[in-house]
């Protein structure tokens, strides 16, 4: 079970992020997530959006120069207390799976904080946590919220 993400890269440079959000903006794309991971020269900003903006988010930003990409990570529900995403992290680190990245989703549903998840072996994590009871978001979960 597999939601998208666009991946983008930005040059490390002043404006250059905020270049890429008035043009989602204008095109009407609603961010619902975001993530960025820096380096020396460059930046990568990871978005979550509805389902219907993918194709159009991607075509407008490689039309205004922005390198961008289409991936499939993992969305997971995990409660609001302790010890629940050490609890995700051990099924994972248990079935000897590495993570790529994380990041918290800015929606709470049904009492779960919402994490996305790219992993090495993600068909693996996906039955793991479908034998251990995970919540899991599907992309048509994702454009209903």
């Amino acid at each position: 079970m597999f939601i998208s993400q666009i991946s983008v890269y930005l040059e490390n440079a002043r404006g250059t992020l905020r270049e890429m959000t008035k043009l989602l903006a204008e095109n009407e794309v609603d961010i619902m997530a975001l993530s960025i991971a820096d380096t020396t020269n460059f930046g990568i900003v990871r978005l979550i959006i509805r389902e219907n903006c993918i194709d159009n988010a991607l075509k407008h930003l490689k039309n205004a120069g922005f390198m961008a990409k289409k991936n499939d990570v993992i969305c997971v529900g995990i409660p609001n207390k302790p010890g629940a995403l050490d609890h995700i992290l051990a099924i994972i680190e248990e079935a000897d799976v590495s993570i790529e990245y994380i990041y918290s989703f800015n929606y709470n549903v049904d009492g779960n904080a919402l994490f996305v998840l790219r992993l090495m072996e993600s068909e693996k994590v996906i039955e793991l946590f479908k034998e251990n009871n995970i919540k899991m978001y599907s992309q048509e979960d994702i454009n209903r919220l």
